[in-house]
C-alpha cells in the first residue's frame, strides 16, 4: 500500500464519528505517515515502509469495536519501525528517555545514600537525577532536530 493511499484511507475514517481518542489516533496516524512522505526519502527505502503498511492495514478493521486498539498498535509498531529503519524519532523522545533513566538513577543513588549517609540532601537526589536525565535528553532532541531526524508529531 503506498503512502498516499494509507493517508487517505484514515482521513476518511477520521471524519466518521468516533470518541475523540479514535480520532487523535487517527489524526496522529496520517500525520506521521504524511511527515514520512515529505522528507523526500528516494523510492527504492520507502519500499520497506510500504509493505509495513500492506501488512498493517490488510487485518485491520477500521469500522469495528476493536479498531482503535488495532491501530494504536500499530502506530507504535510504525513509530519503532520508523525509529530503527530511518532513524526518525519522535519529538521529545529523546527528553522522555533521558527522563526515566535520569529518575531511575536517582531513586538507585537515593537507596545507596539512604543506608551510607544520614545527609537530608540525599532525598533530592531523584530529583536532581530528574532534571539531568530531562537536560541531557533535551539537548539530544535538538540536535536530532537539527539533522533533520525528528518528527514534528509529539507521542508523549
Amino acid at each position: 500500500m503506498r503512502i498516499e493511499e494509507a493517508i487517505q484511507r484514515l482521513d476518511r475514517y477520521t471524519a466518521a464519528p468516533g470518541t475523540t481518542e479514535s480520532v487523535k489516533i487517527r489524526q496522529r496516524f496520517s500525520t506521521i505517515l504524511q511527515e514520512v512522505k515529505y522528507k523526500n526519502f528516494p523510492p527504492e527505502k520507502l519500499a520497506p515502509l510500504e509493505h509495513k503498511l500492506d501488512i498493517m492495514f490488510k487485518d485491520i478493521n477500521l469500522e469495528g469495536n476493536n479498531g482503535d486498539e488495532q491501530l494504536q498498535a500499530h502506530l507504535k509498531n510504525l513509530v519503532k519501525f520508523l525509529r530503527t529503519d530511518f532513524g526518525l524519532v519522535p519529538e521529545g523522545y529523546c527528553a522522555m528517555l533521558g527522563m526515566r533513566v535520569g529518575l531511575a538513577a536517582g531513586v538507585i543513588l537515593l537507596l545507596l545514600l539512604f543506608f551510607y549517609t544520614e545527609s537530608s540532601f540525599k532525598y533530592y537526589s531523584p530529583l536532581g537525577g530528574l532534571l539531568m536525565g530531562v537536560m541531557i535528553g533535551s539537548a539530544c532532541d535538538r540536535r536530532e532536530k537539527m539533522k533533520g531526524k525528528t518528527l514534528l508529531t509529539r507521542m508523549v
